[in-house]
């Protein structure tokens, strides 16, 4: 009760310099949404939203934060607010990064940019590290052929130290992408993918947190039968600390553990779909949801697992989003309760979808409240022309992260 006074204190303070054109009840929940014009005309944006169910305005955009450069590709934030309240958001298409701080959760400012750091390209993926810095991927490292790695930053984007991705065998592709912290064993797992589409990954990466010196280069088991193994994705931490989900693009799940012996393993444990895409899943408690989108006519929505026993993991839910809505990206709020969805195809392009997740039962459904939404459905609308900082017209979300923080898996 105490906590939620104070945060309600606090934003009646905020809210009066906030937009004037925005009346703001005190919301206990905002959404924070990297955008970019459709066109690639105008410069990448930050939105804010109100994300309190309990506010009148409910899914009403607050404010936005636009950046200088244009022509960009506003593409990956961290899934979850670091601790600091900066947010790392990235152009992926010019290798720029941009850093937020949300201190002032509904007036956001930029603080700090930067482009290609010591020859490393195209960062990808933002996690906070244990002890408050940030870790990220980046795709190469000089030239568009070559392999990146990971570097460490402190929390308002100034340089600490890097470690090259490139294994021993140099005929393994690899191209740095998503991140997994496992603190209580002192490691840092990275997937593999590559945004260009130059060639396919087969592994993923261990690193030592403490060193971050590249320990293992593993390749993915074959399946028999089926083309599941191709492009590691993403990852979670379970909740004993130890032990890893990670899936394909190519929708396998697999299992990592062993991560403390000198000979960590991979299993596979789930095939989601036939065809589709799968990228970015939630782990929350024991369930698993993983969002899967098909451009061939197959499956487009997100499926909930039981993970209780990851080598066993036993489908709870479906959900059918059709074939209009493709979804990509998944962020929850501080319950777990809340999802927010982004992604493709024609009509998740022009939309925020919000999601609600029940935790005793593993249901998942799209809140009907949350934006103003038109006859296609509900969601925030983002085809608009006027934004608070200009008519700069219809935009394109993709991360999208909620304030206060969610707690990351490793804690």
């Amino acid at each position: 009760m105490i906590k939620k006074i104070v945060i309600v204190i606090l934003f009646l303070i905020l809210a009066s310099c906030a937009d004037s054109n925005y009346k703001e009840e005190a919301p206990n929940q905002v959404l924070y949404l990297w955008l970019h014009d459709i066109g690639f005309e105008d410069p990448n944006f930050l939105a804010v939203v109100n994300a309190d169910p309990e506010s009148k305005n409910y899914g009403k955009l607050i404010d936005t934060v636009a950046v200088n450069e244009t022509l960009g590709m506003a593409h990956h934030t961290p899934i979850f607010l670091p601790s600091s309240g900066m947010i790392f958001a990235n152009d992926f298409h010019n290798s720029y990064t941009y850093i937020f701080d949300t201190k002032n959760p509904l007036k956001p400012k930029l603080i700090n940019s930067f482009g290609k750091l010591n020859d490393f390209n195209f960062p990808h993926s933002y996690s906070e590290l244990p002890n408050g810095n940030i870790i990220t991927t980046f795709q190469t490292k000089s030239g568009i052929d070559s392999i990146g790695g990971i570097v460490e930053f402190d929390k308002e984007g100034n340089y600490l130290r890097s470690s090259r991705a490139e294994p021993e065998d140099p005929s393994i592709f690899v191209r740095p992408y998503g991140i997994i912290l496992v603190p209580k064993l002192n490691k840092i797992i990275t997937t593999n993918y590559d945004m260009h589409e130059t060639d396919i990954g087969y592994h993923i990466q261990i690193w030592d947190m403490a060193t971050l010196n590249l320990l293992h280069t593993i390749q993915l088991p074959k399946v028999e039968g089926m083309i599941i193994d191709q492009n590691p994705f993403e990852g979670r931490l379970l909740s004993d600390g130890e032990t890893i989900l990670f899936q394909t693009f190519s929708c396998g799940l697999f299992v990592l553990d062993n991560l403390s012996e000198l000979e960590p393993k991979v299993t596979y444990t789930h095939h989601f779909a036939e065809g589709p895409f799968c990228s970015l899943p939630v782990r929350l408690e024991n369930y698993w949801i993983q969002t899967v989108a098909s451009d061939n006519g197959g499956f487009n929505g997100l499926v909930v697992l039981d993970i209780s026993d990851p080598f066993n993991p036993l489908e709870v839910d479906r959900l059918d989003t059709g074939s209009k809505i493709g979804p990509h990206w998944l962020s929850p709020n501080q319950t777990g309760e809340q999802i927010v969805l982004t992604g493709f195809f024609e009509e998740l392009e022009r939309r925020i979808i919000m999601l609600n997740f029940d935790k005793s039962s593993g249901d998942l459904s799209i809140d009907k409240t949350f934006g103003g939404g038109d006859v296609s459905g509900p969601g925030l609308m983002v085809d608009i022309e006027e934004w608070p900082h200009g008519k700069t017209g219809a935009a394109l979300a993709h991360g999208a992260i909620f304030w206060p923080p969610a707690p990351p898996d490793w804690k």
